[in-house]
């Protein structure tokens, strides 16, 4: 029988989120955001429309400051029930351990900015299979980015989008935009790299998020040539981890 701490590793929710940004964000010195916030009428007809809506929060102390309307609409919270716990929970199970792994990574390769003794601006993007409140799975879209206000107090704007409408290919996917690089990928094309048909297709159903046992039954192989496939593709790619040989395979045309 799995134990409690194998599932939370396997299937992350909103506890881990917590323990996660307890032990980041809650040892930096950044300052908790202190104050209100005030959304005026022009920014909400700009931001809170249509499949999206925004939320301004402090990361710091996984607290929201304001959270437009239209979060009914998009994905059936009122405003007030819209909390980091609603926010973690919701998350499709399939799909937390990998948007955690990319939150952990962010978050630890990212501390400085975040804690706030940079004033770099980036923005995160992620893609995933979320849950409404009435229990029915959507793709949304996640951008988070960082703000300072006129008084020196740092803060993050979430912005949500349905984007169910979008045909989708990995089941998470992402982008870290501006600052430093998660890591330095080598680049190349196709050709360049050598990557096999094969290898290609493996790496496709590594997107998928199959298992080598389910790769090989897939492929009529055996999980020993699946196995060796995926260590030279690593390899060849220069990756040491799924996240980013996902990203490095995004980001030539590989997949």
């Amino acid at each position: 029988m799995m134990d409690k701490a194998d599932s939370k590793d396997k299937n992350p929710g909103a506890e881990s989120w917590e323990k996660l940004f307890m032990e980041t964000l809650g040892k930096s010195s950044r300052e908790p955001f202190r104050g209100t916030v005030k959304v005026n009428a022009q920014v909400l007809e700009l931001f809170d429309h249509s499949n999206q809506f925004f939320f301004i929060a402090d990361y710091s102390r996984l607290k929201m400051l304001f959270v437009s309307p239209n979060v009914l609409n998009v994905i059936g919270y009122e405003p007030e029930e819209f909390d980091f716990r609603t926010l973690f929970g919701i998350i499709h199970p399939d799909d937390r351990k990998a948007v955690f792994e990319i939150g952990k990574m962010v978050l630890n390769r990212e501390m400085n900015y975040i804690s706030g003794s940079s004033h770099r601006h980036i923005a995160l993007y992620i893609a995933y299979r979320a849950s409404r409140k009435n229990g029915r799975f959507t793709w949304i879209s996640l951008t988070i980015s960082r703000h300072i206000d006129p008084e020196g107090r740092i803060f993050e704007l979430g912005e949500i989008r349905d984007i169910s409408h979008v045909r989708r290919g990995t089941s998470v996917t992402f982008a870290l935009l501006g600052g430093k690089p998660l890591k330095d990928l080598p680049q190349g094309s196709r050709d360049e790299l050598s990557i096999s048909r094969r290898e290609q297709e493996i790496i496709f159903y590594i997107s998928k998020g199959y298992t080598s046992r389910k790769i090989a039954y897939e492929l009529n192989l055996s999980e020993f040539t699946v196995n060796t496939h995926r260590r030279n593709i690593m390899r060849k790619t220069g990756t040491t981890n799924m996240v980013d040989l996902l990203l490095f395979a995004a980001s030539n045309g590989i997949i």
